[in-house]
């Protein structure tokens, strides 16, 4: 378990603040310990008295970070502060070292924590403006000659890889947060049919059905619950392959079929569910006729057809749970399966 969790027992695995957050910790612990760690090196081993007491700075900013976030302070402006801390300091150090002992190696350790802190375009600005300002720093040094061991080609090196280092991290962001949303696409994606799966559907049913202060009045929302007749005899004759084939057919002609707003996803198995937000029981029962309609019309693929019967139920916000229109659906399912299926009925 995470030392920081007792702080904020509210944030889970699941929460998206909760890799920032653990980072942010993190960074704050290396941050007191370097800095205490430096400050006293600094005085006692290398008679440096003005880069200890930045260093000393560096370790009271952090420890005051560290009681504020803890004690539940603004995570976004914790974030800012740690970024402003590493800055002042590592810059500090670079001034009064004049650029000597590689000391502008430093400011490699902002960019990955700035991206990963404050997010791809906010990093972009603040990497680009701290390599900007260590570029034109050691310029100066140069020109001034106080740094006698530098040269122009030392310029060159740190300003290419300045330049890679921004282009090589942005790009990191942009790969890490691509890879973030295709996970949670694919979370919330059947793998065959490429619909929406249970688990979205679920939740849409429940907000779809639960009644918020800005939503009173608001028109009702219909299901329609989808069933293709004897799909076992599919499976059967043609095999589960070919049955593959054609619930992907399917899929594909609800999607088609269907609205912009209405949710398609399925329901498992040969069933599949749709949810049409603000819709009354008429237009949704138009819709399912004009699914059955599309199945009759033309075989899915080669010679296969098949036909499907429809339970529709609707209701407004906060007056059914959806657990109670997923029954009333599956009630008027159930009864078009009893009167010769291949219909909608509501």
């Amino acid at each position: 378990m995470k030392f920081w969790r007792r702080f904020h027992p509210n944030i889970a695995e699941d929460d998206p603040r909760y890799h920032q957050v653990s980072l942010l910790y993190s960074v704050l612990l290396i941050m007191l310990v370097y800095f205490s760690g430096l400050s006293i090196l600094n005085v006692t081993l290398f008679d440096g008295a003005a880069i200890a007491a930045f260093d000393f700075a560096g370790f009271v900013l952090a420890a005051g970070i560290f009681v504020f976030v803890s004690r539940g302070g603004n995570f976004y402006v914790a974030r800012w502060l740690v970024v402003f801390t590493l800055i002042f300091v590592l810059l500090g150090f670079i001034q009064l070292s004049q650029g000597r002992n590689y000391s502008f190696l430093w400011v490699t350790l902002i960019p990955p924590l700035v991206f990963f802190l404050q997010g791809i375009k906010v990093g972009t600005w603040v990497t680009a403006a701290v390599f900007g300002y260590c570029a034109w720093l050691l310029n100066g040094f140069l020109n001034t000659g106080v740094t006698a061991n530098l040269t122009l080609g030392a310029l060159f090196n740190f300003v290419e890889v300045s330049i890679a280092q921004l282009f090589i991290f942005r790009h990191y962001e942009r790969s890490r947060r691509a890879a973030y949303r295709q996970l949670q696409k694919t979370s919330v994606t059947d793998p065959l049919t490429k619909l929406y799966n249970r688990l979205y559907l679920d939740e849409k049913l429940n907000e779809a059905f639960t009644e918020t202060p800005n939503r009173k009045g608001d028109l009702s929302t219909a299901i329609l619950l989808i069933d293709i007749d004897h799909f076992k005899v599919i499976n059967d004759k043609y095999g589960h392959l070919i049955g593959d084939k054609v619930l992907k057919a399917i899929a594909q002609l609800l999607k088609r079929t269907a609205r912009g707003t209405d949710v398609v996803g399925r329901w498992g198995g040969e069933e599949f569910l749709i949810i049409c937000t603000e819709t009354s029981i008429e237009e949704a029962t138009i819709l399912a006729n004009r699914i059955v309609y599309e199945l009759n019309e033309s075989p899915l693929m080669n010679d296969i057809t098949v036909t499907a019967s429809i339970g529709i139920a609707d209701a407004h916000p906060g007056q059914l749970s959806s657990e109670a229109v997923l029954q009333a659906a599956d009630e008027k399912l159930y009864q078009a399966k009893k009167e010769g299926r291949n219909k909608a009925v509501f």
